[in-house]
């Protein structure tokens, strides 16, 4: 694709956008970068770009003259200024997109409201244990964009969100995989129905050489991909599978050609993997179908313990499990790490509503929850969904949610932070609030 001398803008001066932007001066187009935030407020940003990269703050004017823009995931493609470039029929890309047109790498694509960092990652390292080269990024945080220039690996393994779905043409993934769907970003995408329409996308370019991974257990997911011509493949915590992975007596098994093979036993895992097991059982199925040893599958599974602020075990204290979940963001991220539980649980919950509807809560904390700590700005819309039925309190700082949870949990329990909220009322963001978690829990 020649980009020399294209006049492109990309729009949006986050970490993606100055990948981008880097990238295509690199290519010798002429890059205009523009966001509608001040130049102090992007002071880092400004520091990372080419010098060769215009710049323009504080508006969302196109300058008309485009050949061709490139979305930052935190802008909408049906945002108003962009309507006079559909006019005008210039291309609009999310930087995925732009990315997937300068590799020749096979692609796996991760996506899914819940589990994506986890599952990339763990797809990555076992195939680097299985002798594969192999590059992990996207929305997990080194942009696809970022990782084209590098050395051609065996395999680019990235994390794909929905923002990053509403500008692709071409973006073919060898192996797309789509871990579940919930209620998510709805105050963007509006409906589930097109959020799920999003999520499905990541198979639409492909062939009858690829493959599509969906999850049997998901009502949202099992029936994806009617129109996609990618071979499909499923993984189940539940049932069996016709061809994939799933779950039986606690062992996870490969079904393939009629044929079956034990991987490992799921109690063989660490246990924050335990409490992860779709994450697990999709990062296998995927890794199986690029002819990694089932030995080196089952090993790399043992060895895995997880990442920061998903279900993060923290310490044991007076015979108290204490686990960060704090990128628990969303409901559906709340019910799924309630459900890998079976211990009696103290739940911390709440922040920054993100306009979810909290009404599937209610059956799982009924199931679950032993006593309810309400945190931030949401704690009059969970009253709402508890009317009284359900005992709770309420806390001022994590400090004090921490305190209460630990007053009202018994040896043998779980002290679990797991907000489905977003976490911008009282902390800088989720890692924040749960280093905060973390270090108050070790100052017991």
């Amino acid at each position: 694709m020649e980009l020399r001398n294209k006049k492109i803008t990309v729009i949006g001066m986050g970490r993606s956008g100055v990948a981008v932007a880097n990238f295509l001066v690199s290519r010798e187009a002429r890059v205009t970068l523009i966001d509608q935030k001040k130049r102090q407020d992007l002071e880092e940003a400004v520091q990372q770009l080419n010098p060769s990269v215009q710049t323009r703050f504080g508006s969302s004017t196109l300058a008309g003259n485009e050949e061709g823009l490139i979305l930052s995931p935190g802008i909408d493609i049906n945002s108003s200024f962009l309507e006079p470039a559909r006019q005008q029929n210039i291309p609009i890309w999310s930087e995925v997109e732009l990315a997937c047109r300068f590799t020749n790498a096979p692609i796996i694509a991760v996506t899914g409201t819940n589990g994506k960092s986890t599952t990339t990652t763990l797809i990555g390292q076992i195939l680097q244990a299985g002798g594969k080269s192999v590059l992990v990024g996207g929305n997990i945080g080194i942009p696809f964009i970022s990782l084209v220039d590098r050395e051609a690996p065996d395999f680019l393994v990235v994390e794909i969100s929905s923002f990053q779905m509403e500008a692709i043409e071409k973006f073919r993934p060898k192996i797309s995989v789509v871990l579940n769907i919930t209620p998510d970003h709805l105050d963007r995408h509006k409906t589930i129905a097109a959020y799920i329409r999003l999520k499905e996308k990541v198979s639409e370019n492909q062939t009858e050489s690829d493959y599509l991974i969906l999850n049997q257990d998901d009502p949202n997911t099992k029936n994806l991909g009617q129109n996609s011509r990618a071979q499909k493949l499923f993984f189940s915590a539940r049932d069996s599978v016709k061809t994939g992975v799933f779950l039986r007596e606690n062992a996870l098994m490969l079904r393939k050609n009629a044929t079956e093979k034990k991987i490992c036993h799921l109690d063989d895992l660490n246990q924050v993997m335990q409490w992860q097991v779709e994450n697990v059982l999709a990062a296998s199925l995927a890794s199986s179908l690029l002819d990694i040893p089932l030995e080196t599958i089952a090993e790399t599974l043992k060895q895995f313990t997880g990442l920061e602020h998903r279900m993060e075990w923290v310490r044991t204290y007076r015979g108290i499990d204490f686990v960060n979940d704090s990128k628990g963001t969303n409901v559906g991220a709340v019910q799924k790490s309630l459900e890998s539980l079976s211990r009696p649980v103290v739940l911390i919950a709440g922040g920054k509503d993100n306009e979810s509807d909290f009404l599937p809560l209610q059956q799982v904390f009924k199931q679950k929850v032993k006593h309810l700590i309400l945190i931030g700005e949401a704690r009059s819309k969970f009253r709402q969904i508890l009317n009284g039925s359900f005992n709770y309190e309420e806390a001022n700082s994590m400090e004090d949610a921490v305190q209460k949870a630990t007053g009202n949990a018994a040896s043998g329990d779980v002290v679990l932070l797991s907000p489905a909220c977003a976490s911008f009322d009282m902390f800088i963001d989720y890692r924040d609030r749960g280093d905060q978690f973390k270090s108050i829990v070790h100052g017991l």
